[in-house]
């Protein structure tokens, strides 16, 4: 096997391999990627026996077909590390893939293709076309509220829910939740999976390379996303997804409005004096003012008052000041809205001219 290939048109590819590619394993062929040089262009191959990436590199010139597997982390270290613009050599020569570019060269161990495991794609009872960038916006602004380590092994996921001319994406840890909804163009069958933690993360780098049509189609145990550029396949975690409807406060309304820059700054600046543990930071809410409080065991203390639009009751209420923080940095625009159902409920946060995102934070006792 004998290729060459600027830096451009590999580097973020090797990325996604080697996020994928397992860094300590029993099975050491797993920690490789395998490179198959056919047909004018690349097929680059990671697996953690979970997940499985198989990705197509066009802008390559071959000068003889093979493959081979090498190790992902070192190939794209090595890769990584030249200058853009750099056009790499590689070619395998007695049982080493040898990299040149410019003055320097590098012989890496390769391992036999035949040894190379590969996931077995399941038959898929359930599939669906969409645009990937519009999808991964989506993901992007409710994968962040996904547990990471919780013993409820579904909260470590993401729930993808289809019904009508609806995908609905929902993330929770138990003390926050992120609803967002992607308008389909025809109805759909009604449909629920859940997403591994690192699956969801891995398509989000994926779709931010590859923002393009993109094929979608599971079972209850798998998932598969496919391009012209790329397939990925996952396994999905088998369980039911609690119903987070329940999340959503009921009552009487109280609506504050504010743009995002002058809430975010005075949290940046409170979040320096709360307690480092728990993180709390108090809103008192009054006719048009928002004052923010934080204190924390050293009688240390922060205060800030803001304007803005805001006729309801007066009003005291807790949160963990990382969560509101996170909430508004994951709402795409400007135009922010807390909805309050008092100081004992859950608070929603939302752009004011948008009801497709809405993010849930329960409420803090301090």
């Amino acid at each position: 096997m004998k290729f060459s290939a600027k830096k451009e048109s590999l580097s973020d590819k090797f990325s996604l391999c080697s996020s994928i590619a397992e860094k300590r394993q029993t099975i050491p062929v797993l920690s490789n990627v395998l490179i198959k040089a056919k047909d004018g262009y690349l097929t680059v191959v990671a697996t953690d026996l979970e997940r499985q990436l198989s990705l197509k590199i066009i802008e390559c010139e071959i000068s003889e077909e093979g493959e081979t597997t090498v190790s992902a982390r070192k190939l794209f270290e090595l890769i990584k590390s030249v200058p853009d613009d750099t056009n790499l050599n590689f070619e395998v020569k007695e049982n080493q893939l040898e990299i040149s570019a410019l003055s320097f060269q590098a012989d890496l161990a390769i391992l036999p293709v035949q040894d190379f495991p590969f996931v077995e794609l399941e038959d898929h009872n359930f599939s669906l076309n969409m645009n990937g960038d519009k999808f991964v916006k989506v993901l992007e602004s409710t994968s962040f509220a996904m547990a990471s380590a919780d013993v409820r092994y579904y909260l470590n996921g993401l729930l993808l829910e289809t019904s009508q001319k609806k995908i609905n994406l929902v993330a929770t840890d138990g003390h926050r939740l992120a609803w967002g909804s992607y308008s389909y163009s025809e109805d759909l069958e009604e449909k629920k999976i859940i997403i591994p933690r690192s699956t969801a993360l891995e398509l989000q780098r994926i779709l931010n390379i590859f923002p393009e049509e993109i094929s979608f189609s599971s079972n209850n145990s798998q998932l598969k996303v496919e391009s012209d550029n790329f397939t990925f396949i996952s396994k999905l975690i088998e369980g039911a997804y609690p119903d987070y409807k329940k999340v959503f406060p009921s009552g009487e309304e109280q609506s504050l409005e504010t743009s995002k820059s002058p809430i975010l700054t005075a949290l940046s600046r409170s979040a320096v004096l709360s307690n480092e543990k728990f993180r709390g930071v108090k809103f008192e809410l009054s006719k048009d003012k928002l004052k923010i409080l934080a204190n924390n065991p050293n009688k240390e203390s922060a205060e800030e008052e803001l304007e803005v639009s805001y006729n309801g009751q007066d009003l005291e209420i807790g949160f963990n000041i990382n969560y509101v923080q996170e909430s508004l940095n994951y709402l795409p625009d400007d135009d922010i809205e807390f909805i309050f159902f008092g100081s004992e409920n859950s608070c929603l946060v939302k752009n004011t001219s948008n009801d497709d995102l809405v993010h849930v934070i329960m409420p803090m006792r301090l």
